[in-house]
């Protein structure tokens, strides 16, 4: 049987009712962090410039701009609203996917959900077979995919929204091969747009595609039949790795991917990169109550590939602010915390920010394993002051990732402090 058939066929036959209430659970805590950081990027600069250039150019009003009060027709509330849920880099993390899982595919079922009429559970069932697609797709095409300077959870993210789109409007299997075909043409996005607004225009763009193919699809528009049978498939064209197709086909639901390796819901709204060294840093300086005039140097040791995203030394903006380990590090020491207003331009100017931030030295340890989006190996962070002491400490797994994550609870409270800056 045919690896892309196989692949249809998971999304045809696949039903709420064969997915364990523990899964089902987890869908409904990457659905509620979604919808809580959308509300929070609802308000950003790039969703004002979003709205004011697709001004006049929206259909029908049906579905909801999340946060806005709006309403449009279901491609732009998926662009919009995956721009919104990304805004912020303040969205769930998945190590298969390399990425972002949930906000290209939560606006995708949302928009149509909503257009359709569709009830919570058929929602739930579709979020968890986009998820599960986009996650398993992601392992199987390898970390080259990345490496590369792919942005995955736009590339990926387009293939997931488009099975989760195809799976709410009940297409049959010719329709969501189709669909998966087109939303292959549509995949894109590249990672030298990090700290900018394109980054989440990335996750908007891969929702709306997503929503596009499996609409284009049901009305029998034509796509190759083979998107991943072919010499030169989605694997060939997007990895230089051989795609694992066996692992794609053997592991659909077998487990499912939000369960293991499972989703990291981020403490911090800023690149996921900075979170080990976030939490080591927190928790010295409010243990050792370090007053920032008084550090000579910080230097953070990490394995090889940490820093791949973290593409900016030195943090001219609150975009740039969220892919600087330098300055992450240093406005941890000076404000004892990392939260939203971390990153406005106000704070992102202050001197002393910046001028400790010239001070965080970030070194690579070449004995630890490389790493290039999953979060093997450990960081330390050595803080040494201006009379010659130092302090350290040192952490393998953030807070908020499947070793150490936030619990029910934790999570009402993140969502609550989102939805608090648009309700």
């Amino acid at each position: 049987m045919r690896v892309t058939e196989r692949v249809v066929d998971f999304i045809n036959e696949t039903t709420l009712k064969v997915v364990s209430e523990e899964v089902q659970h987890l869908g409904k805590r990457a659905i509620l962090d979604t919808l809580g950081v959308t509300l929070a990027g609802s308000g950003e600069d790039s969703i004002r410039i979003l709205l004011e250039t697709m001004g006049g150019q929206q259909g029908n009003s049906k579905t909801s701009l999340i946060g806005i009060g709006l309403k449009t027709d279901s491609l732009s509330a998926a662009m919009i609203n995956g721009t919104m849920a990304h805004a912020l880099d303040f969205d769930d993390v998945n190590d298969s996917c390399m990425g972002h899982p949930s906000a290209p595919v939560l606006p995708a079922v949302i928009a149509l959900g909503e257009e359709t009429n569709a009830s919570g559970a058929e929602l739930l069932e579709a979020f968890l077979i986009g998820f599960e697609v986009e996650c398993k797709l992601g392992a199987a095409l390898g970390k080259t995919h990345y490496a590369k300077g792919w942005h995955p959870t736009a590339t990926l993210g387009t293939i997931g929204a488009a099975a989760a789109s195809a799976k709410l409007l009940g297409l049959d299997k010719k329709g969501i091969e189709a669909a998966l075909g087109i939303a292959a043409s549509l995949a894109s996005g590249i990672r030298i747009n990090f700290g900018t607004m394109t980054k989440p225009l990335h996750v908007g763009n891969a929702a709306r595609n997503g929503v596009l193919a499996s609409l284009l699809a049901s009305r029998r528009f034509t796509a190759t039949a083979n998107i991943f049978d072919h010499e030169l498939d989605f694997g060939q064209v997007f990895s230089e790795d051989d795609m694992d197709k066996n692992h794609l086909i053997e592991s659909l639901g077998s487990p499912w991917d939000i369960l293991s390796p499972g989703v990291t819901v981020k403490k911090y709204p800023c690149c996921n990169k900075t979170h080990r060294t976030l939490d080591a840093t927190l928790k010295l300086a409010l243990d050792k109550g370090i007053h920032p005039d008084n550090i000579a140097t910080i230097v953070v040791t990490i394995p090889p590939g940490e820093d791949v995203p973290l593409i900016y030394n030195k943090a001219t903006t609150p975009l740039e602010g969220k892919f600087s380990m330098q300055f992450c590090v240093a406005s941890a020491i000076v404000d004892g915390k990392i939260d939203f207003d971390t990153f406005t331009s106000k704070n992102v100017a202050r001197h002393q920010v910046q001028q400790l931030s010239d001070k965080v030295l970030v070194v690579t340890d070449e004995n630890q394993a490389p790493v290039v989006i999953d979060s093997g190996g450990h960081v330390t962070v050595t803080i040494t002051m201006k009379d010659g002491s130092s302090m350290d400490r040192r952490i393998s797994k953030a807070t908020g990732t499947p070793t150490y994550p936030l619990s029910d609870h934790e999570l009402n409270e993140k969502f609550t402090a989102c939805a608090s800056k648009a309700i």
